[in-house]
């Protein structure tokens, strides 16, 4: 079985992220998060480029989303929104593919 490069394994849970009408899972919001939090790790230029009070906007919807699934609550429809938004401004090759 031919094995999947690791950006296509991300790209599909985080494309299905960006749509309003899909609904989050938990296994896709630990996908995001995990690679949000390797591209933090590697300094990556849509992260690094963010000014302090975005940077922390984003911080904190990060937080509420891992706090969300240590406490195994669902999202309301704010944490939800704002954890899309976040996504759809910090991924811009995942947004460009989901608009065409």
């Amino acid at each position: 079985m031919p094995t999947i490069p690791s950006q296509i394994q991300f790209d599909y849970p985080l494309n299905r992220l960006l749509d309003p009408s899909y609904p989050l899972c938990r296994d896709d919001v630990k996908i995001a998060l995990d690679y949000i939090k390797q591209k933090v790790a590697e300094g990556a230029p849509e992260w690094s480029g963010l000014d302090r009070p975005q940077l922390l906007a984003h911080f904190v919807c990060f937080a509420d989303m891992a706090m969300l699934l240590i406490h195994r609550r669902s999202p309301s429809l704010t944490e939800t929104a704002c954890f899309r938004a976040m996504l759809s401004q910090l991924i811009p090759q995942i947004s460009a593919t989901t608009t065409s």
